[in-house]
């Protein structure tokens, strides 16, 4: 007897394995290519940090705050300069 709720799961069964082993295949490779990216040591991150923090912070404090520019600190464009050519 033909079945075609039958036909049609062990079709969306078929096409679920197939697209978990793509899938499975794509991870092993990912992982395959992240092994053999070159890691740096924790200690020249860490100074590299570090290094980056004293040269964004302007007073020597460390944080957000001097990352970003108030408002009020801003400098307004001209009328001029608004104009579009």
């Amino acid at each position: 007897m033909f079945d075609p709720v039958s036909l049609c799961m062990q079709s969306s069964v078929f096409w679920m394995r197939v697209f978990k082993m793509q899938h499975d295949a794509y991870l092993r490779a990912l992982g395959a290519f992240a092994a053999n990216i070159p890691h740096e040591d924790s200690v020249e991150l860490a100074r590299e940090a570090e290094a980056m923090k004293q040269m964004l912070s302007p007073s020597g404090k460390t944080g957000r705050s001097g990352l970003r520019k108030s408002p009020a600190n801003k400098p307004r464009a001209s009328k001029a300069e608004m104009v579009v050519a």
